[in-house]
C-alpha cells in the first residue's frame, strides 16, 4: 500500500456545541453520537467514528471526540495515535476555554498538520464571520499551528464544505506517517460482547495490519487471542492498515479479561509492561512549576494513570519548561520509546503538560547528571552522544545491541550506532571468542575505552590470586571468574581470557582456566613439607602411607598437607593411582616396566603374581593394576590381566 492509498487518522477537536458532531454527519453522512443519551443531551459523551474518502481516495478515519472540560480524557484517548486535526471553532461564540486546552493537547501530542473549521457561519452576519476569522487567526498565530488553513463552513446549509474537503486533501498529503510499520499494536477503547459471535474489541490501529487468524497479545495481562474476523467502519474486511478504525471479533479471552486502556499487539511486539519509565516532559505556560515527586494524572493511548514524577536534574521543571524525569505509574503500562502522553492535575483538573517515553525500560543509575544527559540526547535524536552516555554509566556491564531495545533501537540499528562510536574512538568493542562475525550483535558488548583492559586485568588478578591460594587447584570455572566481570556472558569472558595483560597466557583444563605455569609454586614452609612427602614416598616405593597415616608420620595438618600432594601430581614427581593413595613416580614407572615384562613373556597375569613382582600389598597391587587399566595398558578378563589390543 503506498502512502497516498494508507489511511490516515482524522481527529476532531474544540469547545463543547461548537458543532464538531453536525459537521462530521455532514461530511460523511453518519451522525457520530451512537449512545441515546448523547442524542437527547445534544453532546459528546463517548468518542464517535465515521469514514471519509476524500476525492483522491484517501479515506480517513474520523474520531468524533467530546468537547465538555469533564470528557477531557475521553479527548485525550481519541486524540492519541490521531495523524491530523479538524479544529472546529463555532463563529458565534469564537475561541472558548476548551479550545484552547484541545489545541495544547494537540500540540503536545506531536500532531502537527491539520485544518480550523469556523463553523455555524449561517448564524452571524459577514462582519461578525470576519471579526471571528481574525480571532483565530490571531489566536494561532505565533503558535505551533500558525498559518494553519481556516475555512467557513456551515452545517446548515453546506456552503464551505468543498473548501473544507480540500483543505484536508492538501493537510493529508503533507502528514509523514511515521512508525506505521512493525507487529501491529492496537489500543482498545470499546470491548463488549454479541451473541453468537463472542468479545468483540474496537480501537483505531496504531501500527502494523491484522487480518483474521492472527494471534494477538493482550498487554498488559499477557492474554492469548485469535482474531476470529476483522471489521474496518462496520465493514467485513480482509486486513486491517495502520490508521484504520478497526472492530475486531476474537476468541481466546472473555469479555472481563480484557478493557479499555489496554492494548492488542503482534507476538513480536510484546514486551514486558513497565510501571516506570524515563521520558521527557514538557509543561504548559499556563501550568504550575511541577515539583519533583508530585503526583498527576497520566493519559496514554486509552488508559489513564495516577503518576508521581521525579524530575531528574534539579527540583522542578518550572511553567513553560522541559525536562528529563522519571514516570513512575500506579499500574503496568504497555508503553514504547517515542509514545506521547498528556499530563493533567490531580486538583483542580486541568491539562498542564505532557512528553514522549524515551527509555522504556528501567535502569539503574548512579549519576543522575549522566542520566540527564543521556535523555537530552535521546530527546533531540542525537543517538551519537546518547550510546557513548550510556555505556559509561554502564562501565563495566559494557553496553549490547538488545540493551538499546528500551530506547526504541533494533538490534542491527543499535550496533550500526554503537559501531560508528568505535569508529570515532568513543567505544571499544568486545567479541566472543576468536572475534567472530562483526556483524554478530547478538555476543558483542562495547566498552568505553580503557574498561576491557581493567576487565582483562581484573581476570588476570583472579587467575593469579587462586594459583597462589590454591596451587593444587589453580584451574578456575567461568561461574567463578564471572564474578570478577559481572554483566558478562561466558563467551565474553573467554575473549577477555585470550588477550590477558603483560603476554599472560591460559590453559583450558579440569573444567576451568588457570595461568599457564600455575599449580607449582608453593611457600617456604611448604616446600619442606614437600621434601619430607618425597622422602617418605621413596622410602619404601611400593609401600607408601596412606593419606591419614602420612599426616601422622609428619605431623602435618590433613588440608596442607593434601596441597602439597596435588602439587606434587602436578609437577609430575607423585602418581595419584587412588582417592587416598599416592605412589612417587619412580616407583609407579618401574613397576610398569615390570609389567609390561611379565606380559611379554607368558601374556597374561594375575594380582596375586603382579602384587609378588613389585612385593607389595595386595591393595597397593590392585590399585596399581587398575590404574593402569584407566591408562589403557591392561584390561581385566576374569582374575587375570592381559594386555589391551591397541587399534591402529
Amino acid at each position: 500500500m503506498s502512502d497516498c492509498e494508507a489511511p490516515l487518522t482524522l481527529g476532531t477537536a474544540g469547545h463543547i456545541d461548537h458543532g464538531k458532531t453536525a459537521l462530521i454527519t455532514l461530511l460523511t453522512g453518519k451522525n457520530t453520537d451512537r449512545l441515546r443519551e448523547e442524542r437527547e443531551r445534544g453532546i459528546s459523551i463517548e468518542l464517535g467514528y465515521a469514514e471519509l474518502e476524500l476525492p483522491t481516495g484517501r479515506r480517513l478515519s474520523v474520531i468524533d471526540v467530546p468537547g465538555h472540560e469533564r470528557f477531557v480524557r475521553t479527548m485525550v484517548a481519541g486524540a492519541t495515535g490521531i495523524d491530523l486535526f479538524l479544529l472546529v471553532i463555532a463563529a458565534d461564540d469564537g475561541v472558548m476555554p476548551q479550545t484552547v486546552e484541545h489545541v495544547a493537547i494537540l500540540d503536545l501530542l506531536g500532531v502537527r498538520h491539520g485544518v480550523v473549521a469556523l463553523t455555524k457561519a449561517d448564524l452571524v452576519d459577514d462582519e461578525l464571520l470576519e471579526l471571528a476569522r481574525a480571532d483565530v487567526v490571531e489566536f494561532l498565530a505565533g503558535g505551533p499551528y500558525s498559518g494553519a488553513p481556516v475555512v467557513t463552513v456551515s452545517a446548515r446549509d453546506g456552503r464551505g464544505v468543498p473548501e473544507l474537503i480540500g483543505a484536508l486533501e492538501a493537510a493529508s498529503a503533507e502528514v509523514e506517517r511515521a512508525r506505521r510499520d512493525g507487529p501491529a499494536r492496537l489500543p482498545v477503547d470499546r470491548v463488549f460482547p454479541l451473541k453468537g459471535i463472542g468479545t468483540v474489541v474496537t480501537g483505531t490501529l496504531w501500527r502494523g495490519e491484522i487480518k483474521a487468524g492472527d494471534a494477538l497479545v493482550v498487554q498488559p495481562g499477557g492474554e492469548r487471542v485469535t482474531v476470529r474476523s476483522v471489521q474496518v467502519h462496520d465493514h467485513p474486511a480482509e486486513v486491517a492498515h495502520a490508521g484504520n478504525r478497526v472492530g475486531i471479533n476474537v476468541r481466546g479471552v472473555e469479555k472481563d479479561q480484557i478493557e479499555r486502556g489496554r492494548w492488542l499487539v503482534a507476538p513480536a511486539a510484546a514486551s514486558t509492561p513497565t510501571s516506570a519509565f524515563d521520558a521527557w516532559i514538557e509543561l504548559l505556560p499556563s501550568a504550575r512549576a511541577l515539583k519533583s515527586g508530585s503526583a498527576v494524572r497520566l493519559h496514554h493511548g486509552t488508559a489513564q494513570f495516577v503518576a508521581r514524577v521525579t524530575v531528574v536534574e534539579g527540583k522542578e521543571i518550572a511553567a513553560g519548561g522541559e525536562g528529563a524525569a522519571i514516570v513512575r505509574l500506579d499500574a503496568s503500562a504497555a508503553v514504547e520509546p517515542h509514545d506521547r502522553f498528556i499530563l493533567r492535575s490531580l486538583s483542580p483538573v486541568a491539562t498542564i503538560g505532557g512528553g514522549v517515553v524515551l527509555d522504556a525500560v528501567p535502569r539503574r543509575w548512579h549519576a543522575g547528571g549522566v542520566r540527564a544527559l543521556f535523555l537530552a540526547a535521546l530527546n533531540e535524536g542525537d543517538m551519537a552522544r546518547a550510546a557513548p552516555a550510556l555505556a559509561a554509566a554502564r562501565a563495566e556491564l559494557g553496553l549490547g545491541a538488545a540493551d538499546l531495545a528500551g530506547i526504541g533501537l533494533a538490534a542491527v540499528a543499535a550496533a550500526e550506532v554503537l559501531d560508528a562510536a568505535e569508529a570515532r574512538g568513543e567505544l571499544e568493542s568486545l567479541s566472543g571468542p576468536g572475534g567472530g562475525e562483526r556483524r554478530d550483535v547478538t555476543v558483542r558488548r562495547w566498552f568505553v575505552p580503557g574498561t576491557l583492559a581493567k576487565l582483562r586485568a581484573a581476570l588476570a588478578q583472579a587467575l593469579a590470586r587462586r594459583a597462589h591460594e590454591r596451587p593444587d587447584r589453580p584451574f578456575v570455572t567461568l561461574a567463578e571468574l564471572a564474578t570478577a566481570t559481572p554483566g558478562l556472558a561466558a563467551a565474553q569472558i573467554v575473549a577477555l581470557l585470550a588477550a590477558l595483560p603483560d603476554g599472560a597466557r591460559v590453559v583450558e583444563d579440569e573444567g576451568g582456566y588457570a595461568l599457564e605455569g600455575a599449580g607449582g609454586a608453593l611457600g617456604p614452609a611448604q616446600e619442606r613439607l614437600a621434601a619430607a612427602v618425597l622422602e617418605r614416598m621413596t622410602r619404601e616405593p611400593f609401600a607408601p602411607p596412606t593419606l591419614a597415616a602420612l599426616a601422622e608420620q609428619l605431623g602435618a595438618e590433613r588440608r596442607s598437607l593434601t596441597t602439597v600432594l596435588e602439587v606434587l601430581v602436578r609437577r609430575g614427581e607423585l602418581v595419584r593411582v587412588k582417592e587416598d593413595l599416592w605412589f612417587a613416580r619412580v616407583a609407579v614407572d618401574a613397576a610398569r616396566e615390570r609389567l609390561l615384562a611379565a606380559l611379554a613373556h607368558s601374556g597374561q597375569i594375575t594380582l596375586a603374581e603382579f602384587r609378588d613382582l613389585v612385593d607389595t600389598g595386595r591393595r597397593n597391587a590392585q590399585a596399581l593394576l587398575e590404574s593402569f587399566d584407566r591408562e589403557g595398558l591392561t584390561r581385566r578378563r576374569g582374575d587375570v590381566r592381559v594386555p589391551r589390543t591397541r587399534r591402529p
